[in-house]
């Protein structure tokens, strides 16, 4: 499906529910990108995942149009930072081949009137495509990041929390960037995941005094945990539950999923075959072809996650209050979303195991009718 050619102009989004007008969705390489690769068999099933990829994102980008939003996609065979030997921090992770733009929500936020750029994975995007007008992006530790690249400073304004330092995470040198979904919105107030950053929401009120925040702590990655269809309520993972949003999100209805996963492997044995890859990622074809697993563990480990731990039922995408698009069904969720009036569109996306990237990561909302609102009156 061809892709739009136009920019990321001014941008508008409050929430995350309010009728969608414009969003960025996420590219891959083309399949001729593995053409060069000389085991035929490994070839294909490479070039299977990038066709399969794409074909799904096209479905994706057709629903999204057919509902009235219109899409700007990534460039395909856009790269990401992620694997330039500037990476500093990475350490060891820094090897095989850059990660595709297939995720914009990991590392962008819209905050209101513009569009916070949360790491430097995407700088060679942002320098090479005119995706992003500069005059909507907030480049918001751009200076302390070329600070720390000359080496004039070692560390950023972000406060490492203990239990993160006693990870022993390579991010502990990287307080200048964070992950974007640690953020979410609600209307004037923002609810920002401090387990990893003490001092997050001080540094974002800081730069956006418009807002408020409630904080809670679950680790970084927190659209991966939480989601927030419409005002009233919150679909959660199992290791939340209401106590977690007493604070933040008093009075509101709280689907806590007791029986996630439910049809994650549906195009195999997930859950008997996960221990192939240590449950970082996994195809149909993982089992029956070792040489793929090698392939991935050396050439792209950049590409992967931890699908594992991801709760793909809450990594949704809202169109507005009444509609909403998600990659999985599961029946609580689906009994919740009706409960409150919300139709699910349910969206393929064959190899989320693979990328370990849900409907909300793959997608930036850019553009959204509304403006900001205080929901807790």
């Amino acid at each position: 499906m061809d892709s739009k050619k136009y920019q990321v102009n001014e941008v508008n989004a409050w929430n995350g529910w309010d009728p969608l007008k414009q969003v960025v969705l996420g590219n891959c390489f083309a399949p001729e990108f593995f053409e060069d690769v000389g085991d035929h068999k490994l070839r294909d099933l490479l070039q299977q995942i990038l066709y399969e990829t794409i074909e799904d994102l096209d479905g994706i980008q057709k629903t999204l149009e057919d509902l009235g939003v219109d899409v700007v996609r990534m460039p395909i065979n856009s790269t990401s930072y992620l694997g330039s030997e500037e990476i500093l921090y990475w350490d060891d992770k820094v090897r095989g081949l850059p990660k595709p733009c297939l995720m914009p929500r990991d590392d962008f936020i819209t905050l209101g009137n513009k569009i916070l750029y949360t790491t430097h994975l995407w700088d060679g995007v942002i320098t090479q495509n005119s995706i992003f007008n500069p005059k909507s992006l907030d480049m918001m530790f751009q200076e302390e990041w070329e600070q720390y690249k000359s080496g004039k400073i070692s560390h950023g304004s972000l406060k490492p929390t203990e239990s993160l330092m006693q990870g022993g995470m390579e991010w502990i040198d990287a307080t200048f960037l964070f992950w974007a979904p640690a953020i979410h919105r609600v209307g004037n107030r923002l609810i920002i995941d401090h387990e990893d950053w003490s001092n997050i929401d001080e540094v974002i009120l800081e730069r956006y005094p418009e807002f408020t925040s409630a904080n809670i702590a679950v680790g970084g990655h927190t659209d991966g945990c939480m989601n927030l269809p419409k005002p009233g309520l919150v679909i959660c993972a199992p290791w939340m539950g209401p106590e977690d949003f007493k604070d933040t999100l008093p009075g509101w209805d709280v689907c806590r999923i007791e029986n996630p996963h439910y049809m994650k492997g549906e195009m195999g044995n997930w859950e008997k075959e996960k221990h192939i890859t240590q449950g970082k990622w996994w195809t149909p074809e993982a089992k029956s072809n070792p040489e793929l697993v090698r392939f991935v563990e050396d050439w792209l480990i950049n590409w992967v996650g931890f699908s594992e731990e991801s709760i793909f039922e809450v990594n949704m995408l809202s169109v507005d209050t009444e509609t909403i698009l998600s990659l999985n069904y599961q029946p609580e969720v689906h009994a919740s979303l009706k409960k409150h009036g919300i139709e699910p569109i349910y969206c393929r996306f064959r190899h989320r195991n693979f990328w370990d990237g849900g409907l909300h990561c793959l997608t930036l909302d850019t553009v959204r009718e509304g403006g900001i609102q205080d929901y807790f009156k």
